[in-house]
This record gives C-alpha cells, structure tokens and sequence, in this order.
C-alpha cells in the first residue's frame, strides 16, 4: 500500500510527501504507517495522541470481527528526545481493542528506549440516545515519543447525531502537570473545551467546522479553530 499526499497552497507553494508505504503478509505489517496513537476520539477536543504518530515500524496485528491484539517496533526520530539524547530512537508498542453491540473499547501502551519513560490510555465509546458517548484518559511516567501533553488527562465527548447529514460534537478535556519543562512535565494543570460540527453537503462533499478553547494554569488562554470542506473520490 502506498499512499501520498499532495498539498497547494496557492500556485507557488505546494508540496508532496509519502504519507504511508508497507507491506502486510499474514498480520505482519512494514513500512512507513500510523500507530495506534493515531487513533482518537471522533471530535476534535481532545488531545490524547503521541505528537508524532507516522513511524517506519514492524507490526504483527491478531484481529477477529470483534477484537484486535498487536504488537509493533517504532523508529522514532521524529519524536520527542531530553536534553541529553540524540534524536536517534526506538520504541515498542502494543495495542487491543475490540467492540461489541454498543460498546467499543481500545488500550494503548508504548514504551521510548532511550528517553525511558513510558505511557498508557484507554479509550471507549457507547451508544447512548442520539448520540455516542466517548471517554478517554492516558496516564505517562514522563515526557516521550509517545505522549507529551501531560503527565495525565482525561477527555469526554458526546457526538450527537442531529440529521442524517448533520453531527454536532461537545467535547472537553482536563489535563495534570500540563506541558513539559526540561526533561519533565511542568506543574500547572489546564482545560480544554470545544465544538465540532460536520455537515454532508450532498454525497461525498462534506463541511467540518472546529472551536477549541485552552485555559492553562501557568500560561494564557488560547481559542482556535478551523473550516474545512472535504471531497471525497
């Protein structure tokens, strides 16, 4: 599989890159792919991923209809490294998940070598009345390739499905020990609070619309957002 994005931003400036390449032979997968920190919730309010999540990595993934187990090797050279590593790094992870009548669920786990420290989260969703329910929380022993954003947080949304073309998503996000300092996270605490909005304008031609607000303890406080339209072929 190979897959390439192309981005223009006006007729000057426009680029190329390899946004995926591997090979995948019985559960086995290599090459340049997402991990399963890429993974997130449906919005956009939380922040519960690894800051860099496409890595040159080998995987064996068992899966059933229901469920999923794997294991992966990570290079990580494009991730975070302390003051006194070189950004020349590996790491291992693991990842399960699985669903059932209206219940999903998935654990994620990863482990930076040479910065030594190492992370966890648990994310799951249930159907409840117009909508889906989706919580989240990660919990990291230190800065690392794997999560920076906090020592730990927790994240909660409600994507409610208002038409059949329109989904209107609250979500919000705490964070402890927000931001890093050093080689460790820093003390203060923040919050996180946001609208996602997407909307089918007719078949494969959709509208997405996205506000965040950032309070953090020790810094000031941010709003940002985006609009997006979005051409499926």
């Amino acid at each position: 599989v190979i897959v390439m994005q192309f981005n223009a931003d006006n007729a000057t400036d426009q680029n190329a890159k390899l946004d995926s390449a591997y090979l995948d032979i019985a559960g086995f997968r290599a090459g340049l792919f997402y991990s399963w920190w890429d993974d997130g919730l449906s919005g956009e309010t939380d922040d519960i991923g690894s800051p860099v999540t496409l890595h040159n990595s080998i995987r064996y993934q068992y899966e059933t209809d229901a469920f999923y187990a794997g294991i992966s090797v990570d290079e990580l050279e494009d991730g975070f490294f302390k003051s006194d590593e070189d950004p020349n790094n590996v790491g291992v992870a693991v990842g399960l998940g699985g669903k059932g009548g209206i219940f999903s669920y998935q654990i994620t786990a990863g482990y930076d070598v040479d910065n030594e420290e190492g992370a966890i989260r648990a994310m799951g969703t249930v159907d409840i009345g117009p909508g889906t329910l989706g919580l989240a929380a990660v919990y990291a022993t230190g800065p690392s390739s794997y999560y920076t954003a906090a020592e730990w947080a927790i994240a909660a949304e409600y994507a409610i499905k208002a038409t059949d073309k329109l989904k209107i998503t609250p979500g919000v996000q705490y964070y402890s020990d927000y931001g890093v300092d050093g080689n460790d996270f820093a003390d203060g605490d923040a919050w996180k609070v946001g609208l996602t909005v997407d909307y089918q304008i007719v078949d494969n031609f959709y509208a997405k619309a996205s506000v965040q607000y950032l309070d953090p303890e020790d810094g000031d406080d941010s709003t940002s957002g985006y609009f997006r339209l979005q051409r499926s072929f």
